[in-house]
């Protein structure tokens, strides 16, 4: 969303997308990056002001990608976050009933190659596995992942990084005019705000709907609490 709905609209930012060569090399179904100075190198040379690209695969290592990245005005990072039971089904109506399983296999085949599973902590991984042992559903399992990929932004300590901020998915939806000001100001170019919240469609909510696993419900519910007062857009 942030990249296609908000940063899109300006002529002055290139999206480069997940299977981009530029990041990923020239095979098309690869998603992890080339090695960081490889890559930073090629972005240097594209003659936009602002590039924005979606390191799902590499947020293990934000940090040291926006390190890398450097440049005359810095890099930033922007941590996207949505309610888990809304990340949760859209997850299943988007890649089926057995997708949320597959996400989290290298957490109980301890592989270490597998992007799902790096920058994952051993506390991390021993809950994923018990609670798989224990049966879960796929909506379960679907939240489960949604808490792996979050709890990284706590095992690195995001939260001390000036560079990364977090921006709620739910706040964009809904409040769209003040997220592309307050994005302006954090990216330091002046996005087309018009054009930007003509085309936010507020997204229904699942918040209320479907009950959890107690125990993945209280590990989802206590991360979603504990991203409140950590440094937001």
């Amino acid at each position: 969303m942030l990249q296609q709905t908000f940063l899109d609209q300006s002529w002055r930012v290139l999206i480069l997308e997940e299977h981009d060569r530029r990041l990923v090399g020239d095979d098309p179904e690869e998603t992890s990056w080339e090695d960081i100075p490889t890559v930073f190198q090629r972005i240097h040379r594209l003659p936009f002001e602002v590039v924005a690209a979606k390191a799902l695969v590499e947020s293990f290592r934000v940090s040291e990608l926006v390190d890398a990245a450097g440049g005359a005005g810095g890099a930033k990072a922007i941590w996207m976050l949505r309610h888990y039971k809304d990340v949760a089904r859209s997850n299943l109506k988007r890649f089926g009933t057995e997708n949320p399983f597959q996400d989290l296999e290298p957490f109980r085949s301890g592989d270490t190659l597998d992007w799902h599973y790096r920058g994952a902590t051993q506390q991390t991984r021993d809950t994923v596995v018990d609670l798989l042992s224990a049966g879960l559903s796929p909506l379960d399992a679907a939240a489960l992942f949604w808490w792996t990929r979050n709890q990284l932004y706590f095992d690195l300590r995001l939260w001390d990084e000036e560079r990364i901020r977090i921006l709620r998915y739910e706040q964009a939806c809904t409040c769209p005019g003040v997220v592309v000001q307050k994005l302006s100001t954090y990216i330091g170019i002046s996005l087309p705000q018009r054009s930007i919240v003509k085309k936010v469609r507020a997204q229904p909510s699942a918040v209320t709907l479907d009950d959890l696993n107690p125990e993945v419900e209280r590990l989802c519910k206590e991360m979603w609490e504990a991203f409140v007062g950590c440094p937001e857009l």
